[in-house]
């Protein structure tokens, strides 16, 4: 799944949660396509963004293709 401008006003006025032009660039960057091989669920993609606006952060780590994959932050254990 992948996520539109649209999806993301609807998911603001469902949350609550008013969302700066900043955050709605990075979060429509980061789930704007599909980290292939894999697909991001609707769950995975609102905890994400949760975390982010309440952290500043994602919660998983940028699907990378470098053999190093960056540390999950602290207290994650997902």
């Amino acid at each position: 799944m992948t996520i539109t401008q649209k999806y993301l006003q609807k998911w603001e006025e469902n949350m609550l949660t008013p969302l700066s032009k900043p955050q709605k660039a990075a979060i429509l960057a980061r789930f704007g396509t599909e980290p292939e091989p894999y697909t991001w669920s609707e769950q995975d993609i609102s905890v994400q963004i949760r975390t982010f606006v309440d952290h500043g952060c994602f919660v998983k780590p940028e699907q990378s293709f470098s053999t190093e994959v960056p540390p999950l932050p602290p207290g994650v254990d997902f």
